[in-house]
């Protein structure tokens, strides 16, 4: 297969006012969900026929802190194509060092796109049908109250989330914000999953647990703002699956 050439393309992220609700130790922190949105929307751009609803090995290396004052993030994404047809995404960002005249480029997150291994097939009559299995419940209240602290615009799970020593279990709502829409459906869903993961940590493994990465997501459908779903963690303390 002829590969195309590495490309870095520029990309502007408008900074709403619903993302200073994604905040880490005080600091509006720009959502990894939010970062692969923008890197799908960079494939599409250069390569139209790609596959941008199958992704794998991704990495949220480096928060992309938003300041108060910006209103707009400049970014780039750098494009290869592999020799397999895949595409490895990078979003980075260049500034200052100080008051000298060194640039430091920043890596933030990376993905690789590539079509479906297999067809997905799968259901999630086992989530629905757990949530109303015995366990420990945390009401969404206490969860964004308490263990992720973020505000109302990422408040994405509803009613509360059931903990057990290998899953939790949770019903998600895409947020319906202006501009929220993009390549992969909502990113409010698979947000507030990792909610539930991070919970699960906190519970079973004593850690205040951040995502940074996933080896595999395949978006069968995208899902609509206004959409709610169930979202399905499991697994080890040393991996994590999750299901929409």
């Amino acid at each position: 297969m002829t590969t195309a050439q590495p490309a870095t393309l520029p990309v502007s992220i408008t900074v709403k006012p619903w993302l200073f609700d994604h905040r880490f130790e005080g600091a509006a922190i720009l959502p990894a969900v939010e970062m692969l949105q923008h890197m799908a929307r960079a494939v599409q751009s250069h390569f139209p026929s790609a596959c941008t609803t199958s992704m794998n090995h991704a990495a949220f290396d480096r928060f992309l802190r938003i300041d108060p004052a910006c209103t707009v993030i400049n970014a780039y994404c750098s494009l290869v194509m592999e020799e397999n047809g895949s595409i490895l995404a990078t979003l980075t960002t260049a500034g200052k060092v100080g008051k000298s005249s060194v640039t430091r480029i920043k890596e933030h997150a990376a993905v690789c796109f590539s079509a479906p291994a297999l067809p997905v097939s799968q259901t999630l009559a086992g989530a629905l049908g757990a949530y109303h299995l015995p366990g420990f419940e945390i009401p969404a209240c206490r969860l964004y109250g308490e263990l992720v602290p973020f505000g109302p615009a990422f408040q994405s799970v509803q009613d509360r989330v059931t903990l057990t020593e290998s899953a939790a279990f949770a019903r998600v709502y895409a947020l319906d914000h202006p501009g929220t829409w993009g390549p992969l459906g909502s990113p409010f869903p698979l947000d507030g999953s990792l909610h539930a993961a991070c919970a699960w940590a906190q519970r079973y493994c004593g850690i205040v647990a951040f995502p940074v990465g996933f080896v595999e997501r395949v978006i069968v459908q995208p899902i609509v703002p206004g959409e709610e779903v169930m979202t399905r963690r499991s697994g080890t303390s040393r991996s994590l699956s999750v299901s929409l």
